[in-house]
């Protein structure tokens, strides 16, 4: 049962080294790790009760967090009870089930967007009414927090459309606060509609496949079409912010 499980958290001077914790790729490079870790650790205890149970290997079985005679429920043994074997003096000592990334396929990633805009002609402002984004999420393993990465992506892709922008002299940042280098807050994004499409992918447990980064590319682009289909501006340089969307409008003749 899910109250049963205890997440411990290591740290790099403990832990062996792993794939970056970045992006889209926590659940879907830690997921073949863990589910490997968690076959090993049933075999482990199908090798463990088999004898308790007076069977071989090859007629027991893991079920529902026993350890049973295949066809035969009454003779089972639970995880508490094989855990307490191991643990007894002259026992086996602890199991534990060890997995790795190993590189893996690769699991696609598609997103889309489709954004509404309002443009004042006459300051260049862009303001965001509406955003709704639809993304392949695989297997969603938590669905809240996965339409929180969804919504977070579509964010910081605003905020590369129409306000964030490095401005440099002699290899020098001048705007590096946020007092100067301008990031959407709650007064600059709007509602973010999601729509999760759910096409498992074979090449992850479960059919996962990455969440956090691919909505923030295409957030650009439709912004841009926003603009144009407001304007019949065509601009090609972001962010769109006021100066530029101005400039635009008043060189399109």
């Amino acid at each position: 049962p899910f109250e049963n499980v205890a997440v411990i958290s290591g740290d790099t001077e403990t832990a062996p080294f792993s794939t970056l914790s970045v992006g889209s790729m926590i659940t879907r490079s830690l997921s073949t790790p863990v589910y490997e870790a968690c076959r090993d650790i049933k075999d482990q205890l199908c090798r463990l009760a088999a004898p308790l149970l007076k069977a071989e290997l090859d007629h027991v079985a893991f079920v529902k967090g026993r350890v049973q005679v295949k066809g035969k429920p009454e003779r089972s043994i639970s995880i508490k009870d094989l855990a307490k074997q191991t643990a007894v003096f002259m026992g086996k000592g602890p199991i534990t089930g060890r997995g790795s990334n190993k590189g893996g396929r690769p699991s696609p990633v598609l997103s889309v967007g489709v954004a509404d805009v309002e443009v004042d002609k006459e300051t260049g402002k862009v303001k965001v009414l509406f955003y709704a984004v639809a993304q392949d999420v695989g297997q969603p393993i938590n669905p809240t927090l996965v339409e929180g990465q969804m919504q977070g992506a579509v964010a910081q892709g605003i905020g590369w459309a129409l306000t964030e922008n490095h401005i440099m002299h002699n290899g020098v940042m001048q705007n590096a606060t946020f007092f100067d280098y301008h990031i959407p807050t709650a007064a600059d994004v709007p509602f973010i509609d999601t729509m999760m499409v759910e096409v498992g992918c074979n090449a992850t447990p479960y059919g996962l496949r990455g969440v956090g980064e691919p909505p923030i590319v295409p957030t650009p682009a439709a912004m841009a079409n926003a603009v144009h289909s407001a304007t019949g501006v065509r601009i090609k340089e972001l962010p769109m912010d006021p100066e530029t969307v101005l400039k635009a409008l008043r060189t399109r003749h």
